[in-house]
């Protein structure tokens, strides 16, 4: 009598979170595998929400959010004008007050955090289940999602150097680096900025890692769910840049 076959999942050997964390970025297929076996999500949370602290904290020092406020207002030729039409008083009140709300979010990063892990990982949970036919629990597209995020560590860290070597006036905090075609484009082309901002090599890269996690526990081809992704982060640009304009 023959024995029974043994699955794959059961011969590959349990990854340790230290494996895990960098086989996110030298073999993802295998971190992705794991998740499988455990959907722990809060060690890439944390590593992100730590390395988000540290980019709003030098953003306060080096850059200081009333500076990224005034760029962000003198970024839309909309804004700007609205704002110069408003009494120096009244001006200086609003201003007062993005700057309170924008310093209050910048430092809620780890809460901020967990509530893009857990909307992006219900809307990959839909898409993978719905639109594909998918088993996928929603712990294991929590924890697809939260490591498809762990590349927002070199990002903020490029961003980081990047408060060093610019001036303050000229700091774009919605597009801080030259890694996507967008960087280029005027400000007053916002709609098209927001397009080609889509084509983003951390968006990419983040978009890679939740199709690799599509294809490990969804069983769902790699190009397939990447290019679905795709398609809704453009689209998601292009609706917020048109709003914002």
């Amino acid at each position: 009598m023959s024995s029974p076959a043994v699955l794959p999942e059961e011969t590959t050997p349990a990854l340790s979170e230290g494996q895990r964390l960098l086989y996110t970025f030298t073999a993802p297929s295998q971190t992705m595998a794991d998740i499988r076996r455990n959907a722990s999500w809060w060690v890439p949370w944390l590593l992100i929400s730590v390395f988000a602290l540290g980019f709003a904290f030098t953003l306060d020092k080096k850059i200081g959010w009333d500076q990224v406020m005034e760029n962000q207002i003198q970024s839309s030729p909309k804004a700007s004008e609205r704002m110069e039409k408003l009494p120096a008083e009244q001006r200086e009140k609003i201003l007062k007050t993005q700057t309170s709300v924008a310093r209050a979010i910048g430092y809620a990063t780890p809460i901020t955090t967990v509530i893009a892990i857990t909307v992006i990982g219900a809307v990959v949970l839909g898409i993978f289940n719905f639109g594909f036919g998918a088993k996928l629990k929603f712990g294991q597209a929590m924890s697809v999602t939260a490591y498809s995020m762990l590349p927002n560590l070199l990002q903020n860290l490029l961003i980081i150097l990047m408060m060093f070597l610019v001036a303050p006036d000229q700091f774009n905090v919605n597009n801080p680096l030259a890694t996507n075609p967008g960087y280029f484009v005027a400000s007053t082309s916002p709609v098209l900025k927001g397009f080609l901002g889509a084509f983003d090599v951390f968006i990419i890269w983040q978009l890679f890692l939740l199709s690799v996690g599509a294809e490990q526990l969804a069983k769902i081809k790699k190009m397939n769910a990447f290019l679905t992704l795709f398609v809704l982060v453009v689209l998601w640009k292009l609706a917020t840049s048109a709003l914002g304009s």
